[in-house]
């Protein structure tokens, strides 16, 4: 989970830096500026890939990382379809990626005395599984870090599940949609001082394990806990900026674009004329004004691949329980807002649902925020809060056409539950 820690942030950025593509609005938001997409290579920019993935999903982007023993230039393990995430922090793999041949074996991380183990219940399911400690390398960039803690989703040593982590298990690479995922948010741990004190009220994150069917809920220093790994380079570590094509409004199946480390520590990652958005600064949290309704827990998440709010106006899918299916192309529009006073001029926000029968892929306008909050996505929630209920208030997804209702293969938010800052 993320958490904000005054002593502790690392301060993070994120820039949009998107061609458009999907977006329409009945009074269009101003063209974003002349797009410019890093070359993929050293010192700094690696591969970015959206398509169906592993599991057969939509408007997902991924990198490919190479895994190594700590230490090892031998034993070592390249995964391509991480999942980019910037709802949350730290890299996890999926157990079955690392013992498929050829199989790497991880050593486990510790409290000092035990193993470590998690539990990160995303806004659609729980990610349970042991930690362990890798040294990674982006290949096309070779940024590098060395001793990152790695939560490995669904290790079969660790089959016994708390019972508070098996509300839907997401510990497959079918169930998770992914290999892995590079969780690259606002901030430096993924639970900060929430868990450093005690257990969050929201429920235990991390686990000691004398043995891996005895684990206990248990506090983790900031130390101890999964690290957001642009934080680890050597350089260019105060955040990441995404960079995909302009999509057609048919959409298309696949598109390659550019994951960029860091915000002006060189040449290809200037901030430039940008427009700030600043985040909650405890949160991540920005507002969502959409039809004159103000979702003050909005936010921006790449994790999520379609746009996530309420409206009781629209259809929704008799397939896709919860997600919209409107029987023609509808335009809408919402204002995204700085959760901060004396914020910059709000940024449109348009989207054109009624999607295509091939993957459309969405990006917001340009903006950053001044020091460590986050704005940029591939898709774009405005209520995190209606996104994770169970059940009731419907959500919205542009997403690829199947089935009677022209619904796919939507999925909920990745964003973690947040637990309330520590006093």
């Amino acid at each position: 989970m993320r958490k904000f820690v005054a002593l502790a942030l690392i301060q993070l950025g994120f820039l949009a830096a998107c061609g458009g593509g999907g977006y329409t609005a009945a009074t269009p938001p101003p063209p974003p500026p002349t797009q410019m997409i890093a070359t993929p290579g050293p010192p700094n920019v690696e591969t970015l890939t959206v398509d169906a993935g592993p599991a057969g999903g939509v408007n997902t982007a991924f990198v490919t990382i190479k895994v190594c023993v700590p230490g090892s230039t031998t034993s070592c393990k390249t995964i391509d379809h991480i999942e980019v995430d910037t709802g949350s922090i730290g890299l996890r793999i999926v157990s079955s990626v690392l013992t498929t041949a050829p199989a790497i074996t991880l050593p486990p991380h510790t409290d000092g005395t035990n193993p470590l183990a998690e539990c990160l219940r995303f806004a659609d399911g729980d990610a349970w599984g042991s930690l362990a400690t890798a040294d990674i390398t982006f290949p096309v960039s070779m940024e590098t870090a060395a001793n990152v803690q790695v939560h490995i989703i669904g290790d079969p040593a660790y089959a016994t599940l708390p019972s508070d982590c098996m509300t839907n298990p997401e510990n497959t690479v079918a169930t998770f949609g992914a290999n892995g995922i590079l969780g690259v948010g606002p901030f430096a741990q993924d639970c900060g001082s929430a868990c450093v004190g005690g257990i969050p009220s929201t429920g235990a994150v991390y686990y000691s394990c004398p043995t891996p069917s005895t684990c206990a809920a248990s506090p983790a220093t900031l130390v101890a806990q999964l690290q957001n790994p642009v934080t680890l380079f050597t350089t260019d570590t105060n955040g990441v900026i995404v960079e995909l094509p302009t999509v057609a409004a048919a959409g298309a199946t696949t598109a390659s674009g550019s994951l960029v480390f860091g915000i002006g520590t060189r040449t290809n990652n200037a901030l430039g004329t940008a427009t700030v958005l600043p985040e909650d600064p405890a949160t991540g949290f920005i507002t969502g004004t959409y039809k004159g309704i103000a979702y003050i827990d909005g936010y921006l998440d790449s994790g999520s691949n379609g746009n996530f709010f309420t409206d009781t106006s629209l259809t929704q899918c008799t397939t896709s329980t919860g997600f919209y299916c409107p029987p023609s192309t509808m335009s809408e529009s919402a204002t995204l807002t700085s959760a901060i006073s004396a914020a910059p001029t709000p940024i449109r926000w348009a989207s054109t649902w009624g999607c295509p029968s091939s993957m459309v892929i969405t990006c917001l306008p340009p903006s950053r925020a001044t020091a460590s909050r986050a704005a940029w996505g591939l898709f774009s929630p405005t209520d995190p809060r209606a996104a994770r209920s169970a059940g009731g208030t419907g959500r919205a997804s542009c997403r690829r056409a199947a089935g009677s209702d022209g619904a796919g293969i939507p999925r909920s938010p990745s964003r973690p539950a947040r637990p309330p800052p520590a006093p």
